[in-house]
């Protein structure tokens, strides 16, 4: 079982709000398609989901008035309108990939996952066919609802499934430093790494968020791989072990 994330920065261009890219998309269904094994496709949300989240403020939940709980809706609106794009490139492209909304599997508490509902994830990989997940706002038991970074989810379900690997596909090579691309990291040195990164305005977190939900991998040493996603190939080359990315494991 592998667990692979396009991340929004990929597969959107962040600069401009409800931009897609759908040659990076069309890419990565090509190399898909010459994966020989169960796969669970998540995705971020980017320039169509960040805008409105930040605007109405989704992360902080229900606050009680009509334009938060307006604003909540209308973010639901624009990652699906995404998602159901990033789908259908990858039906056209003969990959079958279909959806599942994660307000629909996931509840959380206090913005973490606290309830899954496995069973249609489970039942559309009996089926041969990769679920599609992605960044999403589903109801929290404490606050009404919050953002669930797709990072998480990746994470949460190569546990549940005790994937073999999990790759997170980005707009960089890596995780960098001083320029140039890390190739290793020991997960004992995450949170050491996490200090080093600046912070990013992302509404779910960015780079050093995402660094610490792979942490939460540490004691199942599932191995994970960063790469830049916008290059041809990187995603197959990670899949074999090649040397691409950044490589995270004990």
């Amino acid at each position: 079982m592998l667990i692979i994330k396009a991340g929004g920065s990929a597969i959107t261009d962040k600069s401009t709000p409800y931009t897609i890219r759908l040659e990076v998309i069309q890419q990565l269904a090509e190399q898909l398609r010459e994966i020989q094994e169960p796969i669970i496709l998540t995705h971020g949300v980017g320039s169509y989901g960040h805008p409105p989240a930040r605007k109405y403020q989704i992360g902080y939940g229900f606050d009680g008035t009509s334009e938060r709980r307006m604003g909540f809706l209308l973010t639901h609106y624009w990652v699906d309108e995404l998602s159901q794009r990033f789908t259908k490139v990858m039906m056209d492209a003969n990959v079958p990939a279909g959806r599942l909304r994660p307000t629909e599997l996931f509840v959380t508490e206090n913005r973490r996952i606290a309830t899954f509902f496995p069973e249609p994830l489970e039942r559309y990989l009996d089926m041969g066919i990769i679920p599609v997940l992605h960044g999403d706002g589903p109801t929290d038991r404490k606050q009404g609802f919050c953002v669930l970074s797709s990072d998480q989810i990746a994470v949460y379900l190569a546990r549940y499934f005790q994937a073999r690997a999990v790759i997170f596909g980005m707009d960089v090579d890596g995780v960098l430093e001083n320029g140039k691309t890390v190739s290793a990291i020991a997960y004992q040195d995450l949170p050491d790494w996490q200090q080093k990164i600046k912070k990013s305005t992302d509404a779910s977190g960015g780079l050093p968020k995402k660094l610490g939900e792979i942490e939460t991998l540490k004691d199942l040493n599932i191995p994970v791989k960063i790469i830049n996603l916008l290059k041809p190939g990187t995603l197959l080359e990670a899949v074999k072990g090649e040397a691409t990315g950044t490589h995270i494991s004990n």
